[in-house]
């Protein structure tokens, strides 16, 4: 398809998590004067309508709208181009598989390498169609700060759901207390809870048998500034069970802050192997070890810098 720069370009943006990854793209076509049209669910006649339709997740979304969206389905709507960016679980769903799905989109974008080669061997994508295009965190917004090491651990885990394996994160931070009880530990958790009463108890109950901790953590909601709280921390421990790119984990690195990754499936495809552990004792192993904040600052400066993000997704659609 025609990737020629189209000025006023009507653009519609399908999320059903609500922005929470499109946001910054929103932003950036809008500030580029094209109009943008948000829904979380599908809106065939307003895809109809528009030169781009972009939906954030491989989920019912784009199947909502197979119906309206290419002329050979239905002669009253135009061909339109459509894009969808599979995230992380809905590539696990398998739906690449599935043959029909090529013949509905123009453009299939991965976030993470191990991600593009599942779906290339598993749902070979014809030519041209599948693009790998890795996350980028706003570098301004995240500004670097020079500090030498101290003893502030964070997490940030979003909804406290098994994937994210805040357990494995306290358990750390745990060891680190009775290891090297000489020094001032904090650890700081910006996370909540689900609706569900049951998981709240068994937290706090695991946070207070501890006598050694329970005075040493802290929990917070919704941040309305990340920047600022990430200012007081030393090291991110992300110990969740899958990610397909983590940007609690880029965020703190921009600012200079040591990471420390679970092995996650893929992970050592995201980031440098020297920031992953296997095991607790790893783990802290790693939080003791060397501190280069300048470091962490250039491995996401190089790797994930969101102005090289921009300007791949311009190049591809011609934005």
């Amino acid at each position: 398809m025609e990737n020629s720069r189209k000025l006023n370009m009507k653009i519609a943006v399908h999320d059903n998590a609500g922005r929470k990854f499109s946001q910054m793209i929103i932003d950036h076509w809008q500030q580029k004067g094209h109009e943008v049209f948000f829904e979380m669910g599908a809106n065939p006649k307003l895809a109809a309508e528009c030169d781009l339709t972009y939906i954030d997740f491989l989920d019912q979304n784009f199947y909502c709208l197979f119906n309206g969206l290419k002329g050979d389905h239905n002669p009253s709507y135009p061909k339109k181009r459509v894009a969808v960016r599979a995230i992380d679980i809905d590539v696990w769903m398998g739906r690449h598989r599935d043959p029909i799905i090529w013949t509905y989109m123009d453009d299939l974008i991965t976030i993470c390498d191990y991600h593009y080669n599942k779906i290339e061997n598993e749902g070979h994508p014809p030519k041209g169609m599948h693009h790998l295009i890795r996350p980028g965190v706003d570098l301004e917004k995240f500004s670097f700060r020079k500090k030498e090491r101290g003893y502030k651990v964070c997490m940030v885990t979003g909804d406290f759901w098994e994937m994210k394996n805040m357990l494995e994160g306290f358990r750390i931070f745990q060891l680190l207390v009775k290891r090297y009880p000489q020094h001032p530990w904090e650890l700081h958790i910006r996370g909540q809870h689900h609706s569900r009463e049951l998981e709240q108890v068994c937290k706090d109950h695991l946070i207070d048998s501890d006598a050694r901790v329970k005075d040493k953590v802290t929990i917070y909601g919704p941040v309305d500034d990340m920047n600022s709280w990430y200012d007081q921390m030393d090291y991110i421990i992300t110990p969740s069970l899958k990610e397909a790119f983590s940007y609690a984990t880029a965020e703190a690195m921009s600012k200079g802050i040591k990471p420390i990754l679970n092995n996650w499936l893929g992970a050592d495809t995201i980031w440098p192997k020297k920031y992953i552990y296997n095991d607790l004792d790893e783990a802290v192993e790693m939080v003791m070890g060397e501190y280069n904040p300048e470091e962490y600052r250039q491995v996401v400066t190089e790797r994930y810098d969101l102005k090289r993000m921009l300007s791949e997704y311009d190049t591809l659609f011609g934005t």
